[in-house]
């Protein structure tokens, strides 16, 4: 799982499509990257939020790769963007 804080930086991390399995933004809306290799720009797929599949995805990676630290768990946050703005601002050093 990586966080991207500057989607100008997107380019430098993601080279083409296949560099991209799932992303969304700081609302959990989904995102994509388009464009051609070295000149990816990410954008949005919906307006709409998938809170729910954001949560999914922070859970899953916290128990499969914070599990040697037990005391490690999500963020909790009442509203999307403040779950994803916690998650990005949580290190996980494994």
């Amino acid at each position: 799982m990586s966080v991207i804080h500057d989607v100008a930086l997107a380019a430098e991390f993601i080279e083409d499509e296949t560099d991209f399995y799932e992303g969304f933004d700081g609302l959990a809306r989904p995102v994509r990257p388009t464009g051609p290799p070295g000149e990816v720009e990410v954008v949005l797929v919906s307006q709409q939020p998938e809170e729910a599949a954001v949560r999914c995805r922070v859970d899953r990676y916290y128990t499969r790769y914070a599990s040697r630290h037990p005391t490690r768990t999500p963020p909790s946050a009442a509203d999307a963007a403040s779950f994803v703005f916690a998650v990005a601002n949580d290190e996980v050093s494994e």
